[in-house]
């Protein structure tokens, strides 16, 4: 239903003449007379009596005035918003693993702040399936995470991106230096990786599966800034995401290890559970995100 014509009806009813709405809205008087029209045949009931050279609102008109009158006052505080959205207050409540909040929501988060000042971010730091069953609970609204593919029967991706997942060394680790070193050798080797069910662990699991092996990590922590400083200063080989590791291989600080026959991957995803109603607060804040996050792996 075209806002324009309820309008013009409301106008039309206030002035009973279809020219003066006209000269009062800058409309000529055969553009009112169509849009009128145009209303009458959407609803499919006449609204006002014709008689002569006079109109009048019918009782199907005057029943319809109220409809008219709040769908505009709807419009207008739509109109509104985006003007006042400043001011607006409220609070979202949002879950991130870690390895992307400390990639990409470190400079978001302020300039979030910013721009409405008066929405609260609470920001849970937590593991892909605790930050699921949060969201499930209602304890939390949305969601970045970095895992499997989420199924689109009971979530909404709103964004999603595959993630490779590597190996690296310090530079002088002795796989380091290999141009390419087989899955045995590396499970030889000192690893620090995240606890079992933990980020990306489980591609790593899966690999010793399929390959019949057992291996234990020399450390394990669910902490991807802490693995990374370990990594940057110890002989330890891990697992990170490449938006993770990019700026310390480019600068020499690490360096991959290729293993043969591996390729893994995750996905990065911005989700909420369907059936969710979004507010306009957190509409605010996926915008946000969509906007100034590039694709992690530029």
């Amino acid at each position: 239903m075209d806002i324009r014509n309820l309008r013009t009806f409301i106008r039309v009813a206030e002035l009973s003449n279809f020219t003066k709405a006209a000269q009062s809205l800058g409309y000529s008087q055969s553009a009112v007379t169509v849009q009128m029209q145009q209303l009458e045949t959407e609803i499919g009931l006449p609204l006002f009596d014709r008689i002569g050279k006079n109109i009048k609102l019918n009782q199907y008109g005057m029943n319809f005035i109220d409809y008219a009158t709040a769908v505009i006052e709807a419009m207008e505080k739509a109109e509104a918003f985006s003007t006042d959205a400043k001011n607006m207050k409220g609070y979202i409540r949002f879950g991130v693993v870690d390895s992307i909040l400390n990639a990409c929501f470190i400079s978001i988060l302020p300039e979030f702040n910013r721009r409405f000042p008066h929405i609260n971010v609470s920001v849970f730091v937590g593991s892909a399936r605790d930050i699921e069953n949060r969201i499930r609970a209602n304890e939390l609204d949305f969601a970045y995470l970095l895992d499997y593919k989420v199924p689109r029967k009971e979530w909404v991706r709103v964004r999603e991106e595959v993630e490779p997942i590597i190996f690296v060394a310090n530079p002088k680790n002795r796989l380091a230096v290999k141009k390419e070193a087989d899955f045995e050798e590396l499970i030889n080797e000192p690893l620090i990786l995240m606890p079992p069910g933990e980020g990306y662990r489980y591609l790593f699991d899966d690999e010793l599966t399929k390959r019949n092996l057992l291996t234990a990590p020399s450390i394990e922590i669910a902490n991807t800034e802490a693995i990374i400083k370990l990594t940057l200063h110890e002989n330890y080989i891990t697992m990170l995401p490449v938006f993770a590791a990019r700026s310390y291989i480019k600068e020499g600080l690490l360096k991959e290890v290729n293993i043969k026959g591996t390729d893994m991957k995750q996905w990065s995803q911005l989700i909420y559970l369907k059936g969710k109603a979004i507010t306009p607060q957190m509409q605010l804040f996926m915008d946000t995100v969509l906007e100034l996050l590039p694709p992690i792996n530029q």
